[in-house]
């Protein structure tokens, strides 16, 4: 058996924060809204600031598009896309120039 097929294929979200912020922000964000809901806070795969992309289960990628768009500690987020392959989120998002 594969391991893909024990824990599913996972998702990568895509997404803007509405003002710049740090990366302990963002954490903090992510544990406020993921905490009380039960899901597990999503691994943050890229953050530059701004834009960034977060990685999570198939089963809980309703959940997490639900509580990204939610407002919490003057930090808002709009999901922009979701992708089962981070290359093409990245690709889309953040251009060859951005990453370096």
């Amino acid at each position: 058996m594969v391991v893909k097929e024990k824990r599913g294929r996972r998702r990568y979200i895509a997404f803007d924060t509405s003002a710049p912020a740090s990366n302990e922000t963002l954490l903090a964000y992510l544990m406020a809204v993921f905490t009380p809901i039960g899901v597990k806070t999503p691994k943050v795969i890229q953050f530059d600031g701004k834009r960034g992309i977060v990685r999570c289960s198939p089963i809980d990628k309703d959940k997490v598009l639900d509580a990204l768009s939610k407002t919490k500690l003057d930090l808002s987020i709009r999901t922009l896309s979701t992708s089962g392959t981070l290359r093409t989120l990245r690709e889309k998002y953040f251009p060859i120039e951005e990453r370096r």
